[in-house]
């Protein structure tokens, strides 16, 4: 597949009462045409920075970047008629109208042919089961159907390349399920559109990009496919413990050893606790059951679980900025 999406280099800083501020560094990648990609960062990474270059709405500082073989800087119009642009906290809509007198609008505003309006409208009515809704004001939708919405306005030109900045944020799950559904089903496997799908929720993309790259202070971090991340990662292995004793005392003899990564408490009950123990080293399994049978304590069970997910890669690439709340964050929603 061609390269849609060409970036090199690219930077962005700004003056802040006389100091320069660096919000992104030598970014460079690129996306494949008809691929989903993912671009993770914590708050503060210089995603939305990004995006807003690659979108024209800001202008970087240095570097380069081609989207549909256009350059940002230097064509920016033709960048413009060849993107859609969803952010989570759209606010553009005119309450007051309806939805389709929204689109018709916007669609106007893409020069899109008067002729070709209504019909379509009614394609991305249907597309976002919003036909019910194409003639009550906007003020009136809830959250997940102004989203949708949003998603519908940003799709009306028809656009290559589509940029989803958080798309399912305050969505219910089952709303979610259903965006994520028509992106990868829809929109990049049948219609063979480019989707960069911007979140700092793991849960979002996992099982769900085609690649990632992981940005974090402004920087590259890394970028492939969660395998390839995944493939160079340090070998360990991780192993779930049920296990009845001094869950404390457990916990610091455990770290104590040579050759233990890390312990995680996953659960604590009246008599049992589920601890996650990473071993850098498998032969020091044999020493963290001897901690058990020292401490006078019961190994209850236990089953290897190895985990080279995203919420791993992510924390190695990122320096340990993927943080215990983002950790229970996607626990909660996986």
């Amino acid at each position: 597949m061609s390269e849609i999406i060409k970036v090199a280099n690219l930077s962005k800083t700004y003056q802040n009462r006389g100091k320069t501020v660096t919000a992104v560094t030598n970014i460079t990648f690129s996306v494949k045409q008809g691929e989903l990609f993912g671009l993770f960062g914590p708050n503060g990474a210089g995603k939305s920075t990004l995006v807003r270059m690659l979108t024209t709405l800001l202008a970087p500082t240095r570097g380069t970047a081609v989207v549909n073989g256009f350059d940002v800087v230097q064509q920016e119009m033709q960048v413009r008629a060849s993107v859609g642009l969803v952010t989570a906290d759209e606010r553009s809509f005119y309450g007051r109208l309806t939805t389709r007198q929204n689109l018709q609008f916007y669609a106007a505003m893409q020069n899109i042919p008067r002729t070709h309006i209504p019909r379509r409208i009614a394609e991305v009515l249907e597309l976002f089961d919003l036909e019910q809704k194409a003639d009550a004001a906007t003020q009136s939708l809830s959250t997940g159907q102004k989203q949708r919405l949003n998603m519908a306005r940003a799709l009306i030109h028809d656009p290559p390349v589509l940029f989803l900045d958080e798309p399912t944020k305050s969505m219910d799950v089952q709303t979610s399920d259903f965006v994520k559904a028509l992106i990868r089903d829809e929109l990049v496997n049948r219609q063979g559109k480019t989707v960069v799908f911007i979140s700092h929720e793991l849960y979002e993309m996992e099982n769900f990009c085609d690649r990632v790259l992981i940005l974090a202070n402004g920087t590259v971090q890394a970028a492939g496919t969660p395998a390839e991340l995944g493939a160079l990662l340090p070998r360990r292995a991780l192993f779930r413990l049920v296990v009845e004793g001094n869950p404390d005392q457990l916990a610091q003899h455990w770290q104590a050893l040579d050759g233990v990564e890390s312990v995680s408490e996953i659960s604590r009950g009246m008599t049992q606790t589920t601890f996650d123990v990473a071993l850098a080293d498998e032969r020091v399994w044999f020493a963290v059951l001897a901690v058990i049978e020292r401490g006078n304590g019961r190994l209850e069970s236990y089953h290897r679980a190895d985990d080279e997910s995203l919420r791993r890669i992510v924390a190695h690439f990122s320096g340990g900025e993927f943080t215990a709340k983002d950790a229970e964050s996607a626990k909660k929603n996986n």
